[in-house]
């Protein structure tokens, strides 16, 4: 009985696994549809430096001017070439540089959403592979997503 109790317990562990493999499973159909496509973009766009297409989805909150605008919270929104502009003077200098992602977990959290996942980030000499955590917050319909965060914890 012994023999049969690991390779059952490796099967339930397989399940389980393939059952949550779907980043998005803790979303309704609808909410999935509508902010899959955004959160493949905002990655893209960030390992690419994708700047001008980044700016249509990025939520321009007060902690991503305080990093663009060197602690300008309450300016108003940038126009996408201030953005592209400010992006480009920033990303891997004063603000790390997301070099790679792996998409673990989008939930909905008090009306919004978080996506959760592991990423690889640089900036100068420093690197880091930890959990990146961003906001998503619907506007008009429309998915924006805020400044990402990285934990210092690792994450395989």
């Amino acid at each position: 009985m012994k023999r049969l109790a690991y390779p059952a317990v490796l099967l339930m562990t397989l399940g389980l696994m393939g059952a949550s493999s779907d980043p998005y499973s803790a979303l309704a159909p609808e909410q999935k549809s509508l902010l899959e496509p955004v959160v493949e973009r905002y990655v893209r766009d960030q390992i690419k430096q994708d700047w001008t297409d980044l700016w249509d989805i990025q939520d321009q909150t007060s902690d991503l001017k305080n990093e663009l605008l060197l602690g300008h919270r309450d300016a108003p929104d940038l126009s996408k070439e201030q953005f592209v502009s400010a992006m480009r003077e920033t990303i891997g200098t004063g603000y790390p540089r997301l070099r790679s992602f792996e998409l673990r977990e989008v939930k909905a959290d008090k009306g919004n959403f978080i996506m959760i996942g592991c990423g690889y980030a640089t900036r100068e000499e420093w690197k880091q592979k930890g959990f990146v955590i961003a906001g998503i917050r619907v506007v008009d319909g429309k998915p924006k997503i805020d400044l990402w965060s990285m934990t210092s914890d690792s994450c395989s």
